[in-house]
């Protein structure tokens, strides 16, 4: 008994009972009835010619209202308009009591699957208007669309809200929205897996980048810019150009650069060849360049997914140093060596240039980190290049594409990430077997068709530029001896200029582009005349100190 009446005692260490869990209140989606029903007033009302005109532009299709009666009136609206009719809430009434409701319905659940799978966005009208389209027999009224929205009082109901004051800016708004429920939609279905799946972090992020990217390439709303300010903007970036002539990145090799003029921001360059080519080191050349022109004023981001950040860091300090990069990778530095290597090593301290090696990747994590260290870099020395080393070892979004599609994907993404950031990025890319063919000893040149899925690079490139070793007999043994190996480097694709070559010599055990020096056919004298000339001790007659 007393153990009884001790359950029942208070305890005089209790706190205040706690209330029983609620269930959390489901919150809706964003959106605005009053903002959705005054623009398709404006519509209804007749009175305004550009209406539905301005409001198409930010609102193609139905689901960007939210309302069920509203998406209903919208799409009636559209298919008006698409017959060059004013949707006013006459004709708009009219063709709603001819609709079935319940195929209407069907209409907007596809066109709803559409979007969910991103494939509604940047439809055309023709498409859209095929996706949307009714099939079939008129409806009696009873089963119609116009009794399902409230009948033809409900539609003169909306007219009488119209204003035309802020139109655009409410259709702005009203897109706005649309596109946070769909990013809510999104980022929520991920959380979801994240709480069941398997796959990892890395994975999931990659995914949820895809995601926002495919809404933001959807999001803006074309603008129409008048000549008369697009004239005023282009005279100020002449004019700033003009101030700054300095100012431009380029390749630093003068024949290229004439007819190239400068890495623009917002451009995708590509810089292709075979393997053991020399694709990394002349892509270290032109950052060399770019840093050195940059000074303080700018960053460098290099993006290497074949080779580990030690093992580039001794490529550039065998270009920079003269040293040998067997040398240096073994060790075997003697004979004042390491303090060249030490002396390159304190040039590339002062550089803003920055490293990423990473073996996996995929195109939508690189423009995510190019995004964080833009941000990160917002009160230094802003990124003003980007480089890829190379393209064909960044992932796509989906492990199940073709190859073509992967290419596409990723070059597309390369280009929107330049354009948006206004920043050039440089990647570089393999070319196919068929290159290497040629008559006899010598390889053919290569052209736009060898690049690995070449029709989607050839597209979105704003440059391509070939390296092609001009091979001839004895080639083999004249790497052995450290001769340079001469190079032409073709511009075959320069979408603002004119195409052409430069002509340049590799030295294989030094990773080091240099000018090449032709022979001089007036002299007599053969290129190792002129080496040995150059080294030889002057005699009397050419020692100007004697």
């Amino acid at each position: 008994m007393a153990d009884a009446a001790d359950s029942t005692r208070p305890r005089r260490d209790a706190g205040p009972a706690k209330p029983a869990p609620t269930a959390a209140k489901p919150r809706q989606l964003p959106h605005n009835p009053d903002l959705e029903k005054v623009v398709l007033g404006t519509i209804l009302a007749g009175g305004f010619a550009t209406a539905m005109q301005v409001v198409r532009e930010a609102a193609p299709h139905p689901l960007v209202f939210f309302g069920r009666d509203q998406q209903i009136l919208y799409l009636a609206c559209l298919t008006l308009d698409d017959q060059n009719v004013r949707p006013e809430a006459g004709e708009v009434a009219e063709l709603l009591g001819r609709w079935p409701f319940g195929q209407l319905m069907e209409n907007l659940r596809q066109a709803q699957l559409l979007q969910d799978d991103d494939r509604l966005d940047g439809r055309d009208r023709a498409r859209l208007r095929e996706l949307l389209r009714r099939d079939g027999e008129a409806a009696d009224l009873a089963d119609s669309a116009l009794v399902a929205v409230g009948g033809s009082a409900a539609i003169y109901d909306l007219a009488g809200q119209a204003s035309i004051t802020g139109l655009k800016r409410n259709a702005e708004l009203l897109r706005d929205y649309h596109q946070k429920r769909r990013l809510i939609r999104k980022l929520t279905t991920l959380a979801d897996r994240a709480y069941l799946t398997t796959d990892s972090f890395g994975a999931l992020a990659d995914e949820a980048n895809s995601a926002v990217l495919d809404l933001t390439r959807h999001a803006g709303v074309a603008s129409v810019h008048s000549v008369q300010q697009v004239v005023d903007d282009t005279l100020a970036a002449i004019a700033e150009r003009n101030a700054n002539p300095e100012d431009a990145l380029n390749t630093g090799i003068a024949e290229v650069d004439k007819k190239l003029i400068a890495f623009r921001p917002g451009g995708l360059y590509i810089l292709a060849a075979r393997p053991g080519v020399g694709k990394t080191s002349l892509a270290l050349k032109i950052v060399e360049h770019a840093c050195n022109r940059m000074e303080t004023r700018g960053t460098a981001l290099f993006f290497s997914l074949e080779v580990d950040r030690i093992d580039l860091m001794k490529k550039m300090l065998a270009a920079m140093s003269g040293v040998e990069f067997s040398r240096i990778d073994r060790g075997e530095l003697a004979d004042g060596a390491f303090e060249k290597v030490e002396l390159a090593a304190k040039r590339f301290q002062e550089w803003r240039f920055d490293l990423m090696d990473v073996s996996d990747l995929t195109v939508h994590g690189l423009r995510a980190v190019v995004r964080r260290r833009i941000l990160e870099l917002a009160h230094e020395a802003p990124l003003r290049l980007v480089v890829i080393d190379y393209l064909g070892l960044l992932s796509a979004s989906r492990a199940d594409m073709s190859e073509y599609e992967r290419v596409s994907e990723v070059t597309r993404v390369l280009k929107v990430l330049a354009k948006d950031l206004k920043i050039p990025v440089l990647a570089l890319s393999q070319m196919s077997r068929d290159s290497e063919k040629g008559a006899g000893t010598a390889s053919r040149e290569p052209r736009l068709s060898d690049l690995r899925g070449s029709g989607s690079i050839e597209q979105d490139a704003d440059a391509v530029l070939f390296i092609h070793r001009i091979q001839t007999a004895g080639d083999e043994s004249a790497d052995e001896r450290g001769d340079p190996r001469i190079i032409e480097l073709i511009l075959a694709k320069n979408r603002f200029g004119p195409t052409g070559k430069a002509r340049l010599e590799f030295l294989p055990k030094l990773l080091r582009f240099q000018p090449h020096l032709a022979a001089d056919p007036g002299d007599g004298h053969n290129r190792e005349d002129r080496r040995q000339r150059s080294n030889a001790t002057p005699n009397e007659a050419e020692d100007v100190f004697a």
